[in-house]
C-alpha cells in the first residue's frame, strides 16, 4: 500500500508541473504577441508638440508599413528619407469668415487655424433669416495627408483647385469636414466646401447639395 501511494503521488506531481509548463508557455506565446504588436507602430519624434494636435500624433501610430515619422516645424519626415509639407492653407493665427447660400438656406463658416494640423471652428446655419443650427469645436488634418492631395470645383468659376480637408468625428456617427483652398479665378479669396450631417432641422451639406462658400471681402 505504501508503494502504491508513491506512486500516486509521484503521479499527481508530474501532472502539476505538466501543467504549470504549459501554463508558462501559453504566458510567453500571449508577450511574443503583444511585443509583436508593438514593434509594429511606426516611432514618432516630435520636436514641440504644441505644433501638433494629439489626434494627429496618434493616428500617425495606426499607419501601417512606416517604421518613423520626425515633426518638425511644417515639415513632415517619414523614414528618414521622404519629406513633405504641411499645407499654408488657411494661415496660423488668422480668422477666416466664409459664406454661402442656397434655396433660403445660408452657412457661415468662420476659421481659425491654430497650428500646422488644427482649425478652430465655427459653424452657423440660417434658414429664412433665423439661426438654425449652430456648432463650435477643433477639425484636424488627417494624420495620412501625405498620401495623395485632395481638390474640388469651385462653383463660381468651375475651376479645380486643391484643398485642405480638415475633421472632426462626433458621437452618433456625426462628421464636420471642412476643406479649403483657393483658386486663381476667384483671386485672393479663400474658398470652402462642408460636409456635414445632425443639423437640427437643417437636411446634411454634401459637396453637391450645396455651393462653395466664400471669403468675405478683405477689408
Amino acid at each position: 500500500m505504501k508503494i502504491v501511494k508513491t506512486i500516486m503521488v509521484l503521479l499527481i506531481g508530474l501532472t502539476l508541473c505538466n501543467m504549470n509548463g504549459q501554463t508558462d508557455k501559453s504566458s510567453n506565446v500571449g508577450s511574443a504577441v503583444k511585443a509583436t504588436d508593438a514593434e509594429l507602430q511606426p516611432i514618432i519624434i516630435v520636436d514641440n508638440e504644441s505644433d501638433y494636435s494629439k489626434k494627429f500624433i496618434d493616428g500617425l501610430k495606426e499607419i501601417s508599413h512606416y517604421k518613423k515619422f520626425t515633426l518638425k516645424k511644417n515639415v513632415l519626415i517619414i523614414e528618414e528619407t521622404d519629406t513633405t509639407y504641411f499645407s499654408e492653407t488657411p494661415k496660423i493665427g488668422e480668422r477666416y469668415v466664409l459664406n454661402g447660400k442656397k434655396d433660403g438656406l445660408k452657412i457661415t463658416v468662420t476659421v481659425k487655424r491654430i497650428n500646422y494640423t488644427t482649425v478652430d471652428y465655427n459653424i452657423e446655419m440660417f434658414s429664412s433669416g433665423e439661426l438654425k443650427h449652430s456648432q463650435v469645436g477643433q477639425a484636424d488634418i488627417a494624420s495620412a495627408f501625405f498620401l495623395g492631395d485632395e481638390s474640388d470645383t469651385s462653383d463660381k468659376s468651375g475651376v479645380s483647385y486643391f484643398v485642405t480637408a480638415y475633421s472632426e468625428s462626433h458621437e452618433n456617427d456625426c462628421y464636420t469636414y471642412i476643406r479649403l483652398g483657393y483658386e486663381e479665378e476667384t483671386g485672393p479669396y479663400l474658398l470652402g466646401k462642408l460636409v456635414k450631417n445632425c443639423n437640427g432641422d437643417i437636411h446634411e451639406i454634401t459637396l453637391d447639395n450645396f455651393p462653395t462658400l466664400i471669403e468675405k471681402n478683405k477689408s
